[in-house]
Order: structure tokens, then sequence, then C-alpha cells
């Protein structure tokens, strides 16, 4: 290698960690096209884009097709609909449009379920970052022993330690940061009282049929009661209509975190919820022997076929005015645990952190390349 190339290779390292310093560069998250359904998982990516770019820097939406729902039509909601216009206006860049242009100084962040788009970015020049919020889709295209290392990812963010735990417990050589998720403000109480309505959140449609068919069938007398299905509604219409009911019921097996039972617990509205596989931590936690450890802010159950017969107890101590106090006392203290403010500074420190790793990363290989001629000097 000649002193000529060298000094250019120092040069343009030199400019790329001038870019960083001054905030010239790209924060590209790919985001799943949900063609108009609510979905919390793409919620928490906008909202750090949305933060990212108040705090100075270039963050944008990457999707993958030109169609992406922005706005809603004939068939239903986009962005701006379900999340807010704040959002859809948000500088959005799709992959077909073949107008992403990337180089050493930029980052692109891919959710933990995109294997496919962490194999085709492999030759990117920028920094590649896996978002995890979910434990359920790592695997999801990722073939028999391929992991992220074998793509040149090595840095993860994610929302709860559970998912730190679990997830260098399957990679390793990873550096995972937590950026905890946070309740919108617009989830608070009602100003009018509680109205004899269920709010129910699960996962599969056909859990919820169950769960309404067996609570008339077994408790006909209670046909005054009202169940909502909340999925698909927008987000302020979900805050209000929580806000609301007497009651909630969530049911996600597969939950990695659970924010339906946070948001109800700072609209002050109880829930019965089923335990899932991975035990979020404002649900329990293990005590000294292993054993789980459940918190009385909430109703929680192994066995879904109890909760009919618990939304009826709820619904008798609705009547009377006599709810659970242990439970309506628990929920105070998650009422504010998880905010936005807080959340805001948690990104605000994770992604300088980031950032200032990146320029670590670029100052060894600016390092390197001096060290590779002088070898070839000294051998010559």
């Amino acid at each position: 290698m000649s002193e000529e190339t060298n000094n250019e290779t120092n040069s343009t390292v030199k400019e790329t960690i001038q870019k960083i310093v001054n905030k010239d560069f790209g924060i590209y998250f790919f985001t799943l096209d949900t063609k108009g359904n609510p979905t919390a998982g793409v919620a928490t990516i906008y909202e750090h884009v949305k933060i990212l770019r108040e705090l100075g820097f270039n963050a944008q939406i990457l999707h993958d097709k030109n169609d992406y729902k922005l706005r809603g039509d004939d068939e239903g909601m986009g962005i701006a609909e379900w999340l807010g216009e704040e959002y859809a206006e948000l500088p959005h860049i799709s992959i077909e449009s073949q107008q992403l242009q990337v180089g050493p100084q930029d980052f692109v962040v891919i959710p933990e379920a995109f294997a496919s788009i962490m194999k085709q970015t492999v030759n990117f020049p920028c920094k590649r970052i896996v978002f995890l919020q979910s434990y359920e889709y790592v695997f999801e295209m990722l073939e028999i022993g391929e992991n992220w290392n074998a793509f040149g990812i090595n840095e993860v963010i994610t929302t709860n330690e559970n998912l730190k735990t679990y997830i260098e417990s399957i990679f390793r050589n990873l550096v995972t940061e937590i950026v905890p998720l946070g309740i919108p403000n617009y989830f608070t109480n009602s100003e009018k009282p509680k109205v004899p309505t269920v709010a129910i959140s699960a996962r599969d449609k056909r859990e919820i049929l169950k769960i309404v068919k067996v609570f008339f069938q077994k408790y006909p007398h209670y046909r005054f009661i009202t169940f909502r299905d909340m999925s698909g509604l927008p987000r302020k219409e979900f805050a209000k209509s929580l806000a609301e009911s007497f009651l909630g019921v969530w049911v996600d097996e597969l939950s990695s975190f659970g924010t339906f039972p946070l948001e109800a617990m700072k609209s002050k509205t109880p829930v019965i919820g089923k335990i899932p596989r991975m035990v979020p931590e404002w649900m329990g936690s293990l005590d000294e022997n292993g054993a789980l450890k459940l918190n009385d802010n909430g109703v929680w159950v192994t066995n879904l076929n109890a909760i009919p017969d618990m939304i009826a107890t709820m619904v008798g101590l609705y009547l009377e005015d006599a709810l659970p106090q242990n439970v309506l006392e628990s929920m105070k203290e998650y009422e504010d645990k998880y905010n936005e403010e807080d959340v805001k500074q948690h990104i605000k420190e994770v992604y300088n952190r980031i950032f200032a790793r990146r320029l670590a990363e670029l100052g060894v290989i600016g390092e390197k390349e001096t060290n590779k001629v002088e070898e070839v000097t000294t051998e010559s």
C-alpha cells in the first residue's frame, strides 16, 4: 500500500469522524408497513425518530416500497390517522426508490425480524444496529446456525432487561443498550365515572371470542356488560376507550414486555392478564429460590380458562364499588414509572454512546491502516 493511498484512507476516516461530530449523518430506521394497522413496535420506532430529530439528528423512517401507507384511504387508516399527523410528517425514504445513499458516517437500524435486510445490507459501509422488541421473531428469517454477528452486526437496542439477558444468552459479543418504553401522557383517567365496559386486548382474536362467549354463557345476568376489542383503534381513541372502561383484559402469551397493562394502569383501569412466557419486570420477579413472585398491580392468571370467572368477580365488585384496594394501590406505582420524559433522556444517552463507539471504531480503523503502511514500508 502506497503512502498516497494511506493518506487518502486517513483523510476519508477523518472526514467521516468530522461528519459524525457535526451531526452530518443519517440514522435510518427500517420499518414494516402495517397498512394502517396500529402496532406498538412501529409506534416505538417512530417515537425514536421523532425524539432524535428533536435532538438535532437526521433520523428518518426507511421502508421497503414506495406505496408505504402514510395517510388513510377508502381501505383504511394510515400512519397519520392511527399514530398522528406529526409522525406522518417525519422524513420517509423507500428502498424501492433507490434514493438511499449511505456512507461510513451513517447508521441503519433494523428490527430483529428482518434478517433478510441484515443480509442485503452486509456490504453497506454504514454502521448497522438491531432494534430488538420481540424475542418471538429473532429467528424468523435466520437459517440454522446463522446469527447477527455473521452479518457484521454487534450492537443491539432493546426495551427491557429481560430481552437484553435473553439475546446475550443466545448471541455472543453483543453490545446491548436499553431504551425503556414510555406510555404517552394522553393515557390518563377519565373525568367521568367508568362505564360497564371491558377493554380487551389479545394477539389471537379467537381468544377474545372464546372469553366473551364463555362469560355470557356462564353469567347471562351480566348481559349489560360490553366488551370492546381494542385492536385497530387510533392511539388516542384507544386511550380514551381504555380510560372509560372499568376493566381491561390482556392476553398475549408471546409478549416480550406488554404495554397494554401499563396503559391501563396509567388510566386507572385495573387489568386481568394471562401471565406471558417472558414475565415482564412490571408484573413480577423471581425470588432467591427461583419462585415467581407476582406484583399486586393487576389480577394475573396462569390459566386462560379462569379469565371469564375473574371478569365476573370484578363485575360484581365494580357494581358494589368495591374493586380490590390492593390492586388499585399497587397500580399507582406504575402510573408514571414508564413516562415519556425518561424515554427522551434514555434516547439521548444511549444514542450518544452509540455514536461515541462508532467514532472509536473509525479511529481504530485509521490507526490500523497506518500500521499496515508502516509494516509494508519496514518489510521493503
